[in-house]
C-alpha cells in the first residue's frame, strides 16, 4: 500500500519513457500524483513541462524503502554496500 510522502520507484508511463524516483503527493482511488525526485535524462524536457509532477497508476509504484533483508538481496542494492 502506497502512503503519503513516501519515496516511490514508478514504471515508465505515457509521459515519462524511463523509470522515476518521487515522492507521493496526493493518493486518488487507482492512482497517485508524484512529484518527480529523479528521472533519466532523456525525460528532463518533460518533466519542467509537467511542472515535476506526474499521475501514476497505483500498480506502477513501488516503495523506494527496502524494510527487510530479502528485499535489500533481490533488489541489487547489497552489491553496492560491498563495493
Amino acid at each position: 500500500m502506497v502512503k503519503l510522502n513516501e519515496i516511490v520507484y514508478c514504471e515508465p508511463n505515457g509521459n515519462l519513457k524511463q523509470p522515476f524516483v518521487g515522492r507521493v503527493e496526493k493518493i486518488y482511488e487507482r492512482t497517485v500524483l508524484v512529484k518527480v525526485l529523479g528521472h533519466h535524462d532523456c525525460d528532463r524536457w518533460k518533466v519542467i513541462e509537467l511542472t515535476g509532477r506526474v499521475i501514476v497508476a497505483i500498480k506502477k509504484v513501488k516503495s523506494a524503502v527496502l524494510t527487510t533483508p530479502e528485499e535489500q538481496l533481490t533488489s541489487g542494492f547489497s552489491q553496492l554496500n560491498e563495493a
